[in-house]
């Protein structure tokens, strides 16, 4: 199993309102089905955990598809939606990070902040090949998100 630890942030700045904007992402399964390659997105019970199944990304002989739970809690007055991997862990990865809303103008800056550990299957032989893959891989996929975050709250 290789590990790949990938960290993003990225901040946008959108017309629609802070209460627009935070209520888009701290509604898990309609924010969450802006990140590209969502299979299924579930909820797993009523304490905020969540099961994420992506689709299979490849090249080649490396292969990537996920499952794996999140436990998400929302606060609207600190403008925070903060995720973090059940405490027993569950899946092929871990994920953790918050969305910060705050007033921009008329509008809202959002924070992108998050941290995601793959746990790839594959000889440790290609490693380098599978870091780099995963790495660029996950990286595209939290911008991918973003901006499509964004794309929503502006209105288009």
């Amino acid at each position: 199993m290789i590990d790949v630890d990938v960290r993003y942030r990225e901040e946008i700045v959108v017309r629609a309102s802070v209460d627009h904007a935070f209520a888009l992402v701290a509604d898990i399964y309609r924010s969450g089905m802006h990140f590209p390659g969502v299979e299924t997105l579930t909820p797993v019970d009523d304490a905020g955990r969540w099961r994420w199944k992506l689709k299979e990304k490849g090249h080649g002989p490396i292969k990537f598809r996920a499952t794996y739970d999140v436990i998400y809690h929302s606060d609207r007055d600190a403008g925070v939606v903060r995720w973090a991997p059940p405490p027993s862990g569950a899946g092929d990865m871990d994920s953790s990070g918050t969305w910060t809303v705050r007033a921009e103008g008329s509008g809202a800056r959002m924070i992108f902040d998050a941290r995601t550990v793959a746990r790839i299957p594959g000889p440790r032989l290609m490693a380098k090949m599978i870091d780099a893959f995963a790495r660029e891989e996950l990286t595209r996929l939290k911008r991918r998100y973003v901006q499509a975050v964004g794309k929503t709250l502006n209105g288009s």
